[in-house]
């Protein structure tokens, strides 16, 4: 079992990042790290929903040495670094709540909810091969995809005032189409990041993806601060789309791709790959077109850090797809 607090900064999250993406107060997810108050089962389970682990595998924190001395009038410096983490998370919370700090870019924003809102008891609502979905991961699901299209919309109508002057430019031409099934597969970047750039970590048919008839894929990231290479912290829950439209095949857990989504065309034999997800959102059987979210990035599987597997197949033939994605 991994502590709270190592898969919380293994992840590049603060408290105010964790609040957003499961709706919990930062206060309570501050006293739980540093061992204050107990988890309840439906905290643990959301909890390790977003940190894209099984619940089980959260570890109750570990009672600090200095808890029962906080007790004695002259123990107050004991606690003092704890008590200020969570004072100052609490206070981060509010103001953002207030609008006193600019917006955070966590990549899963519709995951965000008020700090007064409760979390649901969990309920079985459905399932997807041996794993049960909750209540609480199917409302974060729906609220997510809610949330994108509404960014799509807003940005659509351009919502800020245009000066005049603007308005006698012409309309630049219709651009490209993101993503198109040509003859030489499916075209367009299967990583959606809010910010960065998109990297690849490992090319096609080598180390892991070798031999390419088999493994054959590339891994894509996302670098956060333009040096050229991967960030964890910018890489994690990005948005993941398909490339083409086609049904759904999911299958959890699996090795060595972990969480793994397959979209399958059904008027052509082209069918793509996307392994180590964090977060799965779409179901077996369903229909999507591309360039709709179908997951998030993560680790999950045979993975050494965040990254997109990324496979492009023609029937049983393997595709290279790095002349593809164009991201």
């Amino acid at each position: 079992m991994t502590p709270l607090r190592t898969l919380r900064t293994n992840r590049a999250l603060t408290f105010l990042d964790l609040a957003h993406l499961t709706g919990m107060p930062a206060r309570a997810i501050a006293e739980a790290e540093y061992g204050l108050r107990a988890l309840s089962w439906r905290e643990q389970e959301l909890l390790a929903f977003v940190l894209g682990v099984r619940a089980t595998d959260l570890a109750p924190p570990q009672q600090p040495a200095h808890s029962t001395a906080l007790t004695r009038p002259d123990a107050h410096m004991a606690g003092a670094p704890a008590l200020f983490a969570i004072a100052l998370a609490a206070t981060l919370a509010t103001a953002a709540m207030r609008g006193d700090l600019p917006q955070i870019n966590v990549p899963m924003p519709s995951l965000r909810a008020t700090h007064s809102t409760p979390v649901p008891e969990p309920a079985v609502v459905g399932a997807v091969g041996d794993l049960a979905i909750s209540s609480a991961k199917s409302a974060a699901i729906a609220t997510y995809r809610a949330s994108l299209e509404a960014l799509a919309h807003r940005a659509a109508a351009h919502p800020d005032p245009i000066a005049p002057a603007l308005l006698q430019t012409p309309m630049p031409a219709a651009p490209t189409p993101k993503f198109q099934l040509t003859a030489e597969g499916p075209a367009g970047c299967p990583v959606q990041p809010t910010a960065g750039s998109v990297v690849i970590t490992q090319g096609y048919g080598v180390g892991s993806h070798a031999p390419a008839s088999i493994w054959g894929a590339i891994d894509l990231a996302v670098d956060g601060d333009s040096d050229g290479y991967a960030d964890p912290g910018a890489t994690w829950y990005t948005p993941v789309v398909a490339t083409h439209d086609g049904t759904i095949r999911v299958d959890l857990d699996s090795y060595p791709a972990g969480n793994h989504v397959w979209v399958s065309d059904e008027a052509s034999s082209w069918r793509t790959g996307y392994s180590h997800l964090a977060i799965v959102t779409v179901i077996s059987g369903q229909h999507v077109r591309a360039g709709e979210v179908i997951g998030m990035i993560g680790s999950s599987g045979a993975s050494s850090g965040p990254h997109l597997d990324y496979q492009v197949w023609d029937g049983e033939v393997n595709v290279n797809p790095t002349e593809l994605v164009g991201c």
